[in-house]
């Protein structure tokens, strides 16, 4: 199964994220003016507003920071190491350019997503697209960008490359877990996140991959990882549907007035749930609310709302927690100025 995929070396060569990468963000601040002015002598006062561009760079540049390279041999293949413990084993002459091995040195490209704070501020939530066309919440055990460059030339994969993933927490270990990958939706270029997960058949025998779980020798002793293989590079996810059985509703939320789906973003994190994140990207118009794709939001769980913006060059947040109740309305009243390490934290502290 063919993926779109994320080019790292493109972006790297962009003016977008050559600008990310000098440390200039973009930003749009717009005038609000008064409706009458009784002293002519009083300059209308700019108001900082929240900028859209500039929280979509801020996920770019997190996920280009977070880029490893690593160099092979295309004839003898090799194994590659992540810095968060993805391992990844290509066979010797599995790189290729219109199914023809290339020879030389390659690059392979690598990024991790293991937590939560990393799905929000990279923007990789894990809402799955079922056959039929549903959309349901995923539960994760990790995210990971795999793809390889020659030159200015996007490789392909011609062998089944073999991935190893060690659990961040070893309670978390899931049985269930199985390969999904990016749907085959025109939009989903790996930079922005406007396509879900589908389930994966990467040996094509008509069945969805599982993960298997293998005990591994490190430094530390034996430990338990996940198995699987890939047959084309971009992005992987492992999971297994959330699957609740109990009753749904949907899920509004109510933000300032100056916030829209253009410039925020909205994330519904499950408690319990370490990895289980859905993007709250559909703006009801009429109604001036942000809500979710699917309206199967289980009643009485417990979530935290997490909203995001950039506002004159600084990251604000607001995080509030919650049970669902039927036909929700969860309203937020204002964001707070944070950095980015001190929000990765909190994130990362939900329960």
């Amino acid at each position: 199964m063919k993926t779109q995929k994320l080019n790292i070396t493109s972006l790297k060569n962009s003016k977008v994220v050559s600008s990310i990468l000098k440390g200039v963000l973009s930003l749009s601040l717009i005038a609000t003016f008064t409706s009458c002015i009784s002293d002519p002598d009083i300059e209308d006062e700019i108001q900082p507003q929240p900028d859209g561009i500039a929280l979509s760079d801020r996920f770019l540049y997190n996920r280009v920071n977070d880029l490893e390279e690593f160099t092979l041999d295309a004839a003898t293949g090799g194994v590659i190491n992540g810095s968060q413990g993805t391992n990844v084993t290509f066979q010797p002459n599995s790189f290729g350019i219109n199914g023809t091995p290339v020879t030389g040195q390659v690059i392979i490209q690598l990024i991790e997503i293991y937590d939560k704070a990393g799905m929000v501020l990279k923007n990789r939530t894990t809402l799955g697209e079922k056959a039929n066309g549903d959309k349901e919440a995923l539960k994760s055990a990790g995210q990971f960008f795999i793809n390889a460059i020659q030159g200015a030339n996007e490789l392909e994969l011609l062998a089944m490359a073999s991935v190893e993933s060690r659990p961040v927490d070893f309670a978390d270990l899931d049985g269930g877990m199985k390969i999904f990958r990016t749907g085959p939706d025109d939009d989903c270029d790996g930079i922005d996140a406007t396509c879900d997960w589908v389930e994966a058949d990467e040996d094509n025998d008509g069945e969805q991959d599982d993960a298997q779980i293998r005990d591994a020798q490190g430094a530390d002793g034996v430990f338990a990882t996940y198995n699987y293989d890939i047959g084309d590079f971009g992005w992987t996810n492992l999971d297994r549907w959330y699957n609740f059985a109990g009753a749904t509703t949907e899920i509004f939320i109510d933000v300032p007035a100056e916030f829209n789906q253009d410039n925020c973003a909205l994330y519904l994190s499950y408690d319990g749930e370490p990895t289980a994140l859905a993007r709250m990207d559909v703006y009801n118009t009429e109604l001036e609310m942000f809500t979710e794709h699917y309206g199967l939001i289980p009643v009485g769980q417990e979530v935290h709302i997490i909203m995001v913006a950039e506002i004159d060059g600084v990251l604000n947040y607001a995080i509030q927690g919650t049970t669902v109740v039927e036909d929700h309305i969860e309203v937020i009243s204002g964001l707070t100025p944070i950095t980015q390490p001190a929000l990765e934290s909190l994130i990362n502290g939900l329960p």
